[in-house]
């Protein structure tokens, strides 16, 4: 079977429409495990850093990569999450490209540019303490609404937030997480956002 033969037969089992979104510099494939895991796990099993602020990993794929999450389709809203770049892509612009393409598809109109989901609101949460992950966050257009203070419980050799464990605490040699909440909303992106990214090399391509 063909690698187009798994990808019209694998079930994505998602509330919305996924496709491939493509711009001049990145192109963004639905993850079938059966076509990318291998090449997944192999960039990233060497090279543990990639999960520093992940609640998950170092393990084999599946646990996450660039993509949608907490999907509600009655409120139009989901979220970006689980960004991964592995270290031979990094600093390269590629994941500001993707979620910058994952911004287009879900907050364009349908029938707008290369046709939208027309979602109300795109979240993002980052491990307070991942500064690198707010400062993309922020350079896309993401606005903080608030940090969830343990928001997250985390494995032990996990960073956590930085405060000691408190004594007979029901999970013993686990570690917190405080976790920034940032969105992007339709009326952000129509007065300042979609200006901003929607930008020569980095526009979503018309679906075929």
């Amino acid at each position: 079977m063909g690698v187009q033969d798994v990808e019209a037969s694998y079930d994505i089992n998602f509330c919305f429409p996924i496709r491939e979104l493509e711009n001049d510099r990145v192109k963004l494939t639905p993850f079938i495990p059966s076509v990318h895991g291998d090449a997944f796990w192999a960039g990233t099993r060497d090279t543990p850093e990639v999960y520093t602020y992940l609640p998950f990993g170092p393990r084999p794929p599946l646990a996450g990569l660039t993509g949608f999450l907490n999907a509600d389709r009655d409120n139009l809203s989901l979220e970006v999450g689980m960004l991964i770049c592995l270290p031979a892509c990094q600093r390269r612009q590629l994941t500001y490209s993707a979620v910058s393409l994952l911004l287009q598809y879900c907050l364009e109109l349908p029938g707008a540019r290369g046709g939208g989901l027309g979602l109300r609101r795109v979240q993002y949460q980052t491990d307070a303490g991942n500064v690198r992950s707010l400062a993309l966050a922020r350079k896309l257009g993401f606005q903080l609404e608030c940090v969830q203070r343990w928001q997250r419980v985390l494995a032990g050799d996990k960073i956590g937030n930085g405060v000691a464990e408190r004594q007979r605490d029901p999970l013993p040699g686990t570690k917190g997480r405080d976790t920034a909440i940032l969105s992007v909303c339709w009326d952000d992106w129509e007065r300042e956002v979609k200006e901003k990214i929607c930008v020569p090399g980095m526009t979503m391509y018309a679906p075929p």
